[in-house]
């Protein structure tokens, strides 16, 4: 009878805590897909990748001082968003997920009305959560436009059905000039590791797996590469959606646990090997690729770019069907892009529509794998075993 009891009390502890029946957390994503992304947004997106990484004459990203510099460009119809609550009771906030950097941030109620940022979406009030606790430290996030700054809080967040307790996070009062006025979120959660981030705060993510709230310490993104606001993929948080990918995850380990790094064995244009032996970082929160200038200038010319005096590459959209396939090798196994995948659309500045390359130039030795190879390949992040899966999304 005791045992019986013992039983029982712990299948009701086992209902009470999400992770203990191996439950997934869905968290649906949000393609702002309305309109077709223009030129300058597109200059706008590869300068802000680069402000993101804080590429300087080539420098090694293991060494980098990170955590003070990242950059959210506003590619508008190019970001994956979802929903999250900060607060007792819940205030809900559309956010951009991202693995290219670590820290949560949101609006805040104080920040000022000439700003535009804050005023087109939700802020945060702290005086509404009865689970506020302040923190009294400042922080700031430099922008290529400008310096996100605020003050540090703590809070409850939820995601989902999961619950995360004591929650460092950024209430932004001062937001860079209209980096993210158009957005279609109002804050970012930073799933990157706490070595790249502000203060070296713990990220949401590593909350969660600290206080046992998913049965596996891994989140996996599926993103649609041709959705809707309504149909715009899913993140997962406690493990792996078979039904979401083809065939296994081909997993190798990370070179380096800030952000999501691992060791590109090659790359293939057209059947040629044209590089070897690289570092690459799997970014959410960009939509690019960004080449090392070597590779940069060869797949361009192998494309048959014309190159701009903005660095970008012009296609002919007549020929798009006549390119080669890019494979990216991981983990001895292929990954392939083809065209429709790396050639983008864009209403150039006379109302035309021309074709870019996706690639585009980082002036360091490592590539950044963005949304366009993310949407391609259903992605598992496994910070538990500090490695990461790729495998051919369904």
């Amino acid at each position: 009878m005791q045992c019986l009891l013992w039983l029982l009390s712990l299948w009701i502890l086992c209902l009470l805590w999400p992770g203990c029946l191996g439950q997934l957390v869905r968290i649906p994503m949000q393609y702002q897909a309305s309109f077709m992304a223009s030129r300058r947004q597109h200059r706008a997106g590869r300068s802000s990748l680069l402000a993101k990484y804080n590429v300087v004459g080539g420098q090694d990203i293991t060494s980098r001082n990170s955590g003070a510099t990242e950059t959210l460009d506003n590619r508008l119809n190019l970001e994956y968003a979802g929903p999250i609550s900060i607060g007792s009771p819940g205030q809900p906030f559309n956010m951009l997920f991202d693995t290219g950097s670590a820290n949560l941030w949101v609006p805040s109620a104080e920040c000022s009305a000439k700003n535009r940022a804050c005023q087109r979406h939700h802020r945060y009030n702290s005086s509404a959560s009865s689970s506020y606790v302040p923190d009294g430290r400042r922080f700031a996030i430099a922008y290529g436009t400008g310096s996100l700054s605020g003050r540090l809080a703590q809070d409850t967040v939820s995601i989902g059905q999961l619950v995360v307790r004591n929650q460092t996070f950024g209430m932004a009062m001062h937001e860079p000039g209209s980096t993210f006025v158009d957005t279609n979120f109002a804050g970012i959660v930073g799933l990157g590791f706490r070595a790249i981030a502000e203060h070296r705060i713990a990220p949401l993510f590593e909350s969660m797996c600290d206080q046992h709230l998913v049965d596996e310490c891994v989140f996996s993104f599926y993103l649609k590469r041709n959705g809707s606001e309504r149909m715009g993929g899913e993140l997962l948080f406690g493990g792996v959606d078979k039904t979401k990918f083809v065939g296994s995850l081909t997993y190798v380990p990370l070179t380096h646990a800030g952000y999501w790094q691992f060791r590109l064995d090659g790359l293939e244009v057209g059947g040629t090997i044209i590089s070897q032996n690289r570092q690459a970082i799997a970014d959410t929160g960009t939509s690019l690729l960004a080449a090392p200038p070597r590779e940069y200038l060869i797949i361009n010319s192998l494309l048959g770019g014309l190159p701009t005096s903005n660095n970008e590459y012009l296609l002919n959209c007549s020929e798009i069907d006549k390119l080669p396939e890019i494979v990216f090798i991981i983990g001895g196994q292929r990954f392939g892009l083809q065209p429709t995948d790396y050639v983008m659309s864009v209403a150039n500045d006379d109302g035309t529509t021309i074709c870019l390359s996706a690639f585009t130039l980082m002036d360091a030795e490592f590539w950044i794998l963005g949304d366009v190879f993310i949407g391609r390949y259903y992605t598992a992040f496994d910070a538990g075993h500090r490695q990461i899966g790729f495998a051919p999304a369904a």
